[in-house]
């Protein structure tokens, strides 16, 4: 049968790559069973907000088809909920799909595969291309890791997200900055939105120890993000000679007090974001040019080195295998005054004794209009195999989960899990709804992989405390290019 032949192919490819067997947590097939969204009560309440935006979708009833979403099962949490159990977010998604099925009359089922970094991203991949080149239509949408999955874009694999009549960039449940850097001639084979819910949980952001603002008298720091004076010199001058040797031996670790905590991965590809740095932008034909090497970005380098590495207010692991861990643990400790992490993380401090704020990445300088942010990309790039068996279906399923993510999940998620239980004040809401309206991508960035690893260059250069960019860019500038000519011959 087809699911038999589907699950000896994904038990072979990830045996191929050295993976878990199947029969362990890498390979789990679970269906749900349909959940009520019935209400109760003799009046219906009036439509407000959120669910008063229409996905305009048509009325279909698909008699129990099934539709089939393959993802990645360390990121179950965006799409299963077996059951009701409390959790605010489970419930939500639970909901979510609930609705779906019944609206629709369809069943999910889901087959969840080990796509962690970087060889399991990969065979992940593999699995994807495998499975839609024998023409099995085995799924209806497949949703895979941001970083990763736009390495077989180039593979003719996926249908064009612009010739399906049931998705609408326009609405608020979609990244239509993604869909805008992404559609060149016409074509855009990955998509993004509400849909991923590690997309808004990895948006990056700065965080602040209240207690250590008031000692080192850092003045109102969300109204300097309103009055747009947030920006690169204002934190080198509140942070750059915050220090103390706490444990007493002399030498810099977590156990001391910092004025900026600094991430070592994607904490530092973000400032290339938030500074407006390009990797690649669109030439006049349409089509993505690298622009990756300008006067701005030597200049942004140079002075980023200079504060990154001789300041002694600023602390970083240097790359340790537990980057994350240890500055985070560092922070909830009271040991840092700024912090670099992602929404995400503020999950993790509940507990944490002083009360923190939440800001976005600082402007570059005064003449930069806008604050802007990026995601870990780690996020669920979503695809339409070019085998589905009903690419209308496909489309229109996950439009109707975008729009329901949209109107149930994402107001929990940032309402209760953020708003309310993390930051503990009213002002940090507001800067996270900065942060969301001011998330961009880059064309460049997230064909990295892709193109021989220059969206990741400039974390390179401050980790190697390198100026020398231009002479490093030349090096491979060739290579490069000739990569990008190989990616867009599919949009060509």
């Amino acid at each position: 049968m087809k699911k038999q032949r589907l699950t000896q192919l994904i038990c072979l490819m990830l045996a191929a790559m050295m993976l878990p067997s199947c029969g362990g947590t890498a390979n789990d097939v679970s269906k749900y069973t349909s959940a009520s969204s019935d209400t109760t009560g003799e009046t219906t309440p009036a439509v407000t907000g959120r669910d008063a935006v229409s996905d305009d979708l048509p009325d279909m009833n698909y008699n129990g088809k099934t539709f089939t979403l393959m993802y990645r099962s360390n990121y179950k949490y965006e799409f299963e909920a077996e059951e009701e159990t409390g959790d605010l977010v489970n419930d939500a998604i639970y909901r979510r799909n609930g609705k779906v099925m019944d609206r629709f009359g369809v069943e999910f089922e889901h087959y969840a595969v080990d796509g962690s970094w970087y060889d399991p991203a990969i065979a992940f991949n593999t699995t994807v291309r495998s499975s839609i080149m024998s023409g099995d239509g085995a799924f209806d949408l497949v949703a895979g890791y941001a970083a990763v999955l736009p390495m077989i874009v180039g593979d003719n694999l996926f249908l064009n997200w612009n010739d399906q009549k049931y998705v609408d960039f326009s609405k608020p449940w979609w990244s239509e900055r993604v869909a805008d850097e992404l559609t060149i001639n016409g074509k855009d084979f990955l998509i993004t939105g509400d849909l991923s819910l590690a997309l808004w949980r990895g948006m990056n952001c700065i965080y602040f120890n209240k207690r250590l603002a008031e000692d080192y008298k850092t003045g109102d720091l969300y109204q300097l993000v309103k009055d747009g004076d947030w920006t690169f010199d204002k934190l080198i001058s509140l942070s750059k000679d915050v220090y103390e040797d706490l444990d007493g031996d002399s030498k810099a670790s977590e156990a001391d007090k910092f004025g900026l905590l600094l991430g070592w991965a994607t904490e530092i590809d973000n400032i290339k974001e938030a500074f407006e740095i390009h990797v690649a932008k669109k030439g006049a034909d349409g089509f993505p040019e690298i622009t990756l090497v300008d006067e701005h970005t030597v200049e942004v380098v140079e002075r980023l080195n200079d504060y990154v590495h001789n300041s002694k207010g600023v602390y970083t692991t240097g790359g340790a295998a537990n980057d994350r861990e240890v500055i985070n643990t560092a922070f909830r400790n009271g040991n840092g005054l700024f912090y670099t992490a992602t929404l995400g993380k503020s999950e993790q401090m509940r507990d944490m004794n002083d009360d923190f704020g939440i800001l976005p990445y600082p402007k570059y300088n005064d003449a930069q209009k806008e604050y802007h942010s990026t995601s870990l990309d780690e996020f669920s790039f979503f695809v339409i195999p070019s085998d589905a068996k009903d690419p209308d279906m496909s489309a229109l399923i996950t439009e109707a989960l975008c729009a329901e993510s949209y109107k149930e999940v994402i107001p929990v998620f940032y309402d209760t899990a953020l708003k309310t239980k993390a930051a503990r004040d009213d002002n940090s809401g507001e800067m996270i709804d900065i942060i969301r309206d001011s998330l961009t991508f880059d064309f460049g960035y997230i064909y990295s992989q892709t193109l021989g690893g220059v969206g990741h260059k400039f974390v390179g250069w401050i980790r190697d405390n390198n100026n020398n960019i231009v002479s490093d860019y030349e090096s491979s500038e060739a290579s490069i290019k000739s990569k990008l000519e190989t990616v867009l011959e599919v949009y060509r």
